[in-house]
């Protein structure tokens, strides 16, 4: 059984020109069988379809029309990766402009075919050096292709050809871009090859190259015209070496070829570095665009993240069992001027189970004198409770009592901006009198400070007097502007409230109050906090889609730049998937470094800004949700210019420059 076997195989080509679309043929019935061990020399002038023929033959071309068996098994018949197996193989390639990769030397050009065998780095490497060593390339291993003469470089592409241990070296015009003196050293080195049993498909369009073959077919017009075998010469293997040859071709015949392996992750994680490397800067520009994208999510989600935290711990000061009850029911306007809440309401709240404090409150503005310093602020008429509800600490003096209350005591208990304002040195503001809507009053306290609110007001600006006090001299009215109460526990804040509102709603008849508790408050801050924060995170993530943009168009151009490196790695071996793998990890190593140093960026930033005092806060979220972010971005934009280069066809490939 022939080793290679066409049977009026045709080859056409759809092609355009002004006078509209018509076909050419480049092969035209053309049958051939060639068996193993042969030398042949396939001629023809250009134009003739010799080099469709090797494509072909190689696998890197279908034909049109006809049939082609390899070992008794047609081509058609097989799958994507069963062919790529027979490149890998049966056939090894020899071309004529070498089709050395720039960036490998001279050893790593050879094991190329190898590392989609699945052969280990060790192993592929000993075997270049190995037929380096053989073809007499033994001090040239570390070279790049532009450190070696043109025939060194065929030589590498001859021991390339040959990793993989192929059955049939195909050589398209070996000798073409050589001198005379390299050429004969190459057609001696095939005639070795030849010696030891290789198939050998030798495409020329030279008499005398084609002189070395024992076969000569010659082409034209894409058909056979002459197929002459030479007699038995020294030069051809002896006919024990074919008739084992030719043995073993009839054994394989009825194996299945089997698709190898993808590429190691390890493999193809390595190329992408040396890809990369290769054009270091546009890396390093398209790294950017996934840094300052990474680095933006970072630093948003953790200004955000701070300003909520701060939010919330100035909530907490206040605390989280805390229930406000103001004027004014669902169909009211909630304001003081609304007489919905009494003393006597305050104090039936304080029987409700679970209820530690009750502090009624009624305020207005007035303008506070002593001796020539003048202070304008609010009045707060209370009770003793209103201490123990804000959890107020005494800087000085005392808070006023329930005796005070029930006497009228005109007393006043003042805050530290108060203190500072009035007097020249407030440690000694505890027993002076004040003068409060034509009426003095005695310092008996000064409240220890507390700071800024929340939302930013000044806590220690309070001028507090007990509530009877206020009603005879400063409001002139009962009514409360509003009632807050501490609970026992936080875990019973939600029931205390709902109590309240079912009290005060059977005293007045109606539901004409507000009853809020500060956990309602920490929901709705934290709601608010939340969405300006994943909106800050949203612009920021916008970033890191141009950024992503960014790698598609890079890629993409490395697909165009690359497609001479690519069709050389299917006519190696290499399945569209291998190739689809490559494209696919160096786009996600570029999104996996530039996450790195993005979260590494972004924390420096949020160093810089929380030494401004900005509030920022580290948590686990934004990192891993910009890493996470960024390898979606890999695989979402490689996946385009991944599926190009796996789609190339090889032959246009290789042709390009």
């Amino acid at each position: 059984m022939s080793l290679i076997h066409l049977e009026n195989v045709s080859r056409h080509y759809g092609a355009q020109s002004k006078a509209g679309d018509f076909e050419v043929t480049a092969l035209d019935k053309v049958s051939l069988s060639i068996e193993k061990g042969e030398f042949v020399a396939i001629m023809g002038q250009s134009g003739s379809g010799k080099s469709t023929l090797m494509n072909i033959l190689g696998c890197l071309d279908t034909p049109s029309k006809g049939v082609y068996r390899i070992h008794g098994q047609s081509v058609a018949t097989l799958n994507p990766d069963q062919l790529s197996a027979l490149r890998l193989k049966t056939f090894g390639f020899v071309f004529q402009r070498y089709q050395l990769l720039s960036s490998l030397n001279a050893t790593e050009n050879v094991a190329l075919p190898a590392i989609y065998s699945g052969t280990s780095t060790d192993e592929r490497t000993q075997k270049a050096q190995s037929l380096l060593d053989k073809l007499g390339l033994s001090s040239r291993k570390g070279h790049k292709p532009n450190e070696l003469s043109g025939g060194q470089q065929q030589r590498v592409s001859v021991a390339r050809a040959l990793i993989n241990g192929a059955e049939v070296i195909l050589a398209d015009e070996p000798t073409g871009a050589l001198d005379s003196t390299s050429g004969e050293q190459l057609l001696a080195l095939l005639r070795e090859l030849h010696a030891e049993g290789v198939t050998i498909i030798l495409i020329t369009h030279d008499n005398a190259v084609a002189e070395h073959a024992d076969r000569q077919i010659h082409l034209l017009d894409g058909k056979i015209v002459a197929d002459s075998k030479k007699t038995q010469t020294d030069h051809c293997p002896s006919s024990g070496v074919k008739k084992s040859l030719t043995d073993e071709g009839n054994t394989r015949a009825n194996v299945a070829i089997k698709p190898y392996p993808s590429i190691s992750l390890l493999s193809a994680l390595f190329m992408a570095f040396s890809a990369l490397k290769m054009n270091w800067f546009r890396t390093l520009l398209t790294l950017l665009g996934i840094i300052i994208g990474v680095a933006a999510v970072v630093t948003m989600m953790a200004i955000g993240e701070g300003g909520k935290q701060q939010v919330l711990e100035r909530i907490e000061t206040i605390g989280t069992n805390l229930i406000s009850v103001r004027p004014g029911g669902k169909n009211m306007r909630a304001s003081g001027d609304i007489a919905s809440l009494t003393l006597d309401d305050a104090n039936a709240l304080k029987g409700i189970a679970g209820v530690a404090y009750v502090a009624p409150e009624r305020s207005a503005r007035a303008t506070i004198r002593y001796s020539e310093n003048d202070f304008s602020g609010r009045i707060t008429g209370t009770t003793p409770d209103y201490f123990h509800v804000k959890d107020w600490e005494m800087a000085q003096g005392v808070f006023f009592t329930e005796e005070d209350v029930a006497a009228y005591a005109p007393v006043v208990v003042i805050g530290n901006t108060v203190a500072e304002t009035l007097f020249a040195d407030k440690y000694r503001a505890v027993g002076e009198y004040i003068l409060m809507k034509n009426a003095f009053y005695q310092v008996i306290g000064v409240l220890n400070s507390k700071g800024a609110s929340a939302g930013g007001n000044d806590m220690d600006d309070e001028v507090l007097i007990p509530v009877t006090t206020g009603r005879l001299k400063v409001f002139g009215r009962d009514y409360l502007s509003s009632i807050t109460i501490k609970a026992q526990s936080t875990e019973v804040a939600t029931e205390v409230r709902d109590a309240v509102l079912a009290l005060l709603t059977a005293r007045h008849g109606q539901e004409d109050v507000m009853v809020r508790t500060t956990e309602s408050l920490v929901e709705a801050v934290t709601e608010t906090q939340d969405t300006l924060t994943w909106l800050l995170a949203s612009v920021a993530a916008i970033s890191l889609f141009v950024g992503g943009i960014g790698v598609m168009n890079i890629m993409l151009v490395n697909v165009s730049e690359r497609k001479r490196e690519i069709g050389l790695r299917i006519a190696t071996g290499a399945k569209p998937r291998d190739i689809l793998r490559q494209f696919n990890i160096e786009a996600w190593v570029v999104c996996v470094l530039g996450g790195l140093f993005g979260i590494l960026l972004g924390y420096i930033v949020v160093l810089i800004v929380s030494s401004l005092n900005i509030p920022v806060a580290y948590t686990l979220m934004p990192p891993v949700l910009a890493f996470v972010t960024s390898l979606a971005v890999g695989l979402v934009f490689g996946y385009a210019p991944a599926q190009k280069a796996s789609r190339l066809n090889p032959i246009d490939a290789l042709a390009e420059e």
